[in-house]
């Protein structure tokens, strides 16, 4: 249910200016204005360009064999959770995640003043999304043992966030420098969720209803629950989306230096 992170991960194609050179030699096209990582503008900048770039990658860029941003498909995702009344384990398959491309860039906050490291807070707001998909989960809520597979959908309204984003600089075998993204932390915020899973307990619709009646109602508890076990996913799910980006185009074209400045520890 927490797969939009993938879908900001996405459109995080920081605004290169001039024409970006991949590794192979492959040009991309320019995408926003120049975002000058020394510049005292550098937050708003990004906070803008990413904003710009959101309906431009709609669709998704081939060029780094990056999909679309709406809907966003994820084939398999797995949860393991074990805290207090509830534990258990989840598969999910064939999920589509609708509404991402409404995501509203508030603020950027970046640390870049080190030519070593890389560190980034972005601030973001999603009015709703869905998630529909396959299903497969057992364990406990409380005393009441949930066993099925399905059907899912859920239903998200004001989302909130703050991507934290952490680098460090690597140089390939021509002594050319790119930022490896390292860490990626992520809490979202949730106002409210409605969940819909067909055959909550397997075979049996009266108290498939019930489970279902109780996760609603108790919906912010189980989330709660559940978040930190989900988080471990985000960061393995949005790193390589990331470094799809940081790893293929070189560090000082992604984010230059000011024109007749050099860089200092």
């Amino acid at each position: 249910m927490k797969v939009f992170v993938l879908a900001f991960s996405v459109c995080c194609y920081f605004g290169w200016t001039e024409s970006a050179v991949l590794r192979n030699g492959q040009e991309l096209p320019t995408y926003g204005e120049i975002c000058y990582r020394n510049s005292p503008d550098f937050n708003d900048c990004i906070k803008n360009t990413l904003q710009s770039l959101i309906p431009k990658f709609k669709d998704g860029l081939k060029e780094l064999n990056l999909t679309g941003l709406d809907p966003v498909y994820v084939p398999e995702l797995l949860l393991n959770y074990e805290n207090g009344d509830i534990q258990g384990k989840m598969i999910i398959k064939e999920s589509n995640t609708h509404g991402l491309s409404g995501i509203k860039v508030l603020d950027v906050r970046s640390k870049l003043n080190h030519p070593e490291r890389f560190d980034m807070e972005v601030d973001y707001y999603l009015p709703k999304v869905r998630t529909t998909g396959h299903y497969k989960m057992e364990g406990l809520i409380g005393q009441f043992p949930i066993q099925g597979k399905g059907s899912y959908q859920v239903n998200m309204t004001d989302v909130s966030g703050t991507w934290k984003i952490k680098g460090q600089r690597v140089l390939d075998e021509k002594k050319e420098s790119y930022m490896k993204i390292t860490d990626f932390g992520m809490r979202p915020n949730v106002g409210h969720m409605d969940i819909n899973m067909s055959n909550l307990v397997n075979g049996n619709q009266e108290l498939s209803a019930i489970a279902l009646t109780f996760i609603n109602q108790f919906w912010k508890v189980v989330y709660d629950a559940v978040l930190p076990f989900a988080e471990q996913n985000f960061e393995k799910v949005a790193k390589p989306v990331l470094n799809k980006v940081f790893l293929s185009v070189p560090y000082n074209q992604l984010f230059p230096l000011l024109p007749g400045t050099t860089e200092t520890a």
